[in-house]
């Protein structure tokens, strides 16, 4: 992938610009994330804070983590789209929704995680590392 991509919500009041590639990209399965976004799994590229511009308000809630950190997701305050989320282990490290960037056809998981709560009828690709739970 050449270097940054942007994207935004569906109405377009949140907007973002990344000046670098993904650090790392995965699917989760969990029950959060799943509910969310609304899908049978969410799909995340995590960069760093510091090469992210965000323009528009978004609002965000906080919630505890499966390991005690707290995981804090962001969405557009007028369509509700998840945009990004944060957690307080990492807090400059920014998952940002795939589904939300312009043109994503470079994204390739490097790992799925939490396979332990996939539902039966999502299939995963062998050749992608998977955990059970979350890597620590």
């Amino acid at each position: 992938m050449s270097e940054g991509f942007k994207g935004g919500c569906l109405c377009g009041a949140v907007s973002f610009e990344c000046a670098a590639a993904p650090k790392f990209q995965a699917n989760c399965h969990c029950d959060d994330c799943r509910k969310s976004g609304g899908g049978v799994y969410a799909s995340y590229a995590f960069v760093d804070e510091s090469t992210l511009t965000i323009q528009g308000e978004t609002g965000s809630y906080a919630s505890p983590a499966d390991s005690g950190n707290t995981m804090t997701r962001h969405f557009c305050t007028t369509c509700g789209s998840p945009v990004f989320h944060t957690n307080s282990r990492a807090p400059s490290r920014l998952g940002i929704r795939v589904g939300l960037i312009d043109s994503a056809d470079w994204f390739q998981p490097q790992a799925n995680v939490y396979t332990c709560r996939r539902l039966p009828s999502t299939p995963l690709d062998p050749e992608i590392t998977a955990f059970d739970k979350m890597r620590s």
